[in-house]
């Protein structure tokens, strides 16, 4: 089974104990090399059995043996019930960064990452941040707040602030949105794609799916062609 390929982990942050989920890549080497995805799940999944954000999205994405994502470091923390990795409206699609406090969940998840990427061999130009859904706001959030250690993403039907475009411009960044979302607009993907394209960005891909409501994450982590160009250097 796909989830027992992580383990249960845990870390301290801010004097609070937070749980997480950690998978090696398959057939590890020490001697090796390999990305590292950074999981945002989404607000169904929120709770703290550190169980449910595997439910759906990169996790079962792993229960397809030919999937990318198995030789990979994958790291999915857990976020509170009622908490959000953004704290922000979902259903506008768009939030103002600038007016909108990094949340202790982006802080925490990504103190997570450096600390594996301190641990483990880890390919330094292969960090991406993943997320579906309200996790999708968090990985727009966590690629423009940290852009020194991000280097794209893969994100499915999130919010963002398109006027952040330019921090982020260059960044190799896959992400998929339904037409006809009626949970968070496709207004804030469309303009953040929009205004990476106007300043010079070439390094992202934008699918949208025609008569697709909210749930494109299967869809969208069955794109092993995105995934392999993502993870490729």
């Amino acid at each position: 089974m796909f989830k027992e390929s992580f383990s249960h982990e845990a870390y301290e942050y801010m004097g609070e104990t937070r749980k997480y989920r950690f998978h090696k890549p398959e057939n590890f080497d020490e001697n090796g090399k390999y990305p590292v995805v950074l999981f945002l799940h989404g607000a169904g999944e929120r709770g703290d059995d550190n169980d449910a954000q595997l439910r759906i999205g990169i996790g079962t994405a792993l229960s397809d043996p030919e999937s990318p994502l198995h030789n990979a470091f994958i790291i999915a923390p857990q976020v509170p019930l009622e908490k959000q990795w953004v704290a922000s409206s979902w259903d506008p699609g768009t939030y103002d960064l600038d007016n909108t406090p990094e949340t202790p969940y982006i802080a925490g998840a990504v103190s997570i990452v450096k600390s594996v990427m301190e641990k483990y061999p880890c390919d330094k130009d292969n960090v991406y941040v993943m997320g579906i859904s309200m996790g999708g706001f968090g990985s727009w959030d966590a690629l423009c707040r940290y852009p020194q250690l991000f280097v794209g993403g893969f994100i499915c039907c999130g919010g963002t602030d398109a006027s952040k475009a330019r921090k982020i411009c260059e960044k190799k960044i896959y992400t998929y949105h339904g037409d006809e979302d009626p949970v968070v607009n496709v207004r804030g993907t469309r303009a953040m794609v929009g205004a990476i394209m106007g300043c010079g960005g070439k390094n992202i891909t934008y699918r949208e799916y025609e008569g697709m409501g909210h749930w494109t994450w299967d869809r969208a982590f069955a794109e092993f062609d995105d995934i392999n160009a993502l993870f490729a250097n």
